[in-house]
C-alpha cells in the first residue's frame, strides 16, 4: 500500500464529519499517525476505530479548539505520544446564515471563535512545537470557502472569517519559512457535510438542476493529501476546488 504520509504525525479538527473527516480518513490511510479533533467524542472513537481495523494508525481526541488550555493539551498529547507534530488541519467551523441586521453581538462572537480564534489557537500552538522540535518544521492546512472569494447572501460572519483565514495562512507562510514551517488554504465550494444536510442534501454528486451539483468531501481531502505530500522546499499555498457548474462562484447570472 502507497504510504506517503507514513509515520507523520497530523491532528485533523472537525474530523467528526464532512471535509474534516475524509481529510482523517485519508491522512490516517496515507500513514499518517492521526489525531482526530472534534467535541464529539463518540463519533470520534467510531471513526478511530473504523480507521484501526484497517490498519491504520488513529486516536480520537475530543477537544474544544476555541478554548487555549485544551488546544495546549492537545499538541501535547501529540508530542508526549510521537515526539513531534508533523501536520495541523484547521477544519474545525460553523455555517452562518442571518441578515446582517439581525446579526447580534453574541452570534457574531460565537462564529468568529469557533471559525477564527480556533484557528489562531490551533495554529500558534503548531508554530511553537515546530519550531521547538528536531529537525524543525510542518504544515498547517487552513480550511477556507469561496465565500472568501464571492459570498453568499446574509453571512456576514462566516465570511469575514473566511477572509480572515486567508491573510492569516500568508502571514503564518511569511512567519514560518525560516523555520520550516509553510501554511496552505483550501477554498471549497458546495461539499457535502453537515452544512448540506441542513439545506437537504444528504448525498453527493448531481442535483435537481446543473447548479446543484455537490462534491464529496473526498474530493477536497485530496487536495489536501496533496497539500501534505509535496517536498518540505515546496508549498501549494492556495487551492480553490468547486463543482464546475457552481455559477455563484464563477458568474453571476
Amino acid at each position: 500500500m502507497n504510504q506517503p504520509l507514513r509515520d507523520r504525525v497530523a491532528i485533523v479538527t472537525g474530523a467528526s464529519s464532512g471535509i474534516g473527516k475524509g481529510i482523517a480518513e485519508a491522512f490516517a490511510r496515507a500513514g499518517a499517525r492521526t489525531l482526530l479533533v472534534a467535541r464529539s467524542a463518540n463519533k470520534l472513537e467510531a471513526l478511530a476505530k473504523t480507521l484501526t481495523r484497517e490498519g491504520a494508525t488513529a486516536f480520537a481526541a475530543p477537544c474544544d479548539v476555541t478554548r487555549e488550555e485544551e488546544v495546549g493539551l492537545l499538541f501535547k498529547r501529540g508530542t508526549d505520544t510521537w515526539g513531534r507534530v508533523d501536520i495541523v488541519v484547521n477544519n474545525a467551523g460553523v455555517a452562518s446564515g442571518t441578515a446582517t441586521e439581525d446579526v447580534t453581538l453574541a452570534h457574531w462572537n460565537d462564529v468568529l471563535a469557533i471559525n477564527l480564534t480556533s484557528v489562531f489557537l490551533m495554529s500558534r500552538e503548531a508554530v511553537r512545537t515546530m519550531k521547538a522540535q528536531s529537525p524543525q518544521g510542518g504544515r498547517i492546512i487552513n480550511m477556507g470557502s469561496v465565500s472568501a472569494k464571492t459570498p453568499r447572501p446574509d453571512s456576514i460572519a462566516y465570511t469575514a472569517t473566511k477572509h480572515a483565514i486567508q491573510g492569516m495562512t500568508h502571514q503564518l507562510t511569511m512567519d514560518g519559512r525560516n523555520h520550516g514551517i509553510v501554511a496552505s488554504v483550501i477554498h471549497p465550494g458546495a461539499t457535502l457535510s453537515s452544512f448540506t444536510a441542513q439545506r437537504g442534501r444528504t448525498s453527493a454528486g448531481p442535483g435537481a438542476t446543473a447548479d446543484d451539483y455537490v462534491m464529496a468531501a473526498d474530493d477536497v481531502a485530496r487536495v489536501a493529501l496533496l497539500m501534505a505530500t509535496l517536498p518540505p522546499e515546496v508549498n501549494l499555498y492556495e487551492a480553490t476546488i468547486l463543482p464546475n457548474t457552481m455559477r455563484s462562484f464563477i458568474g453571476r447570472g
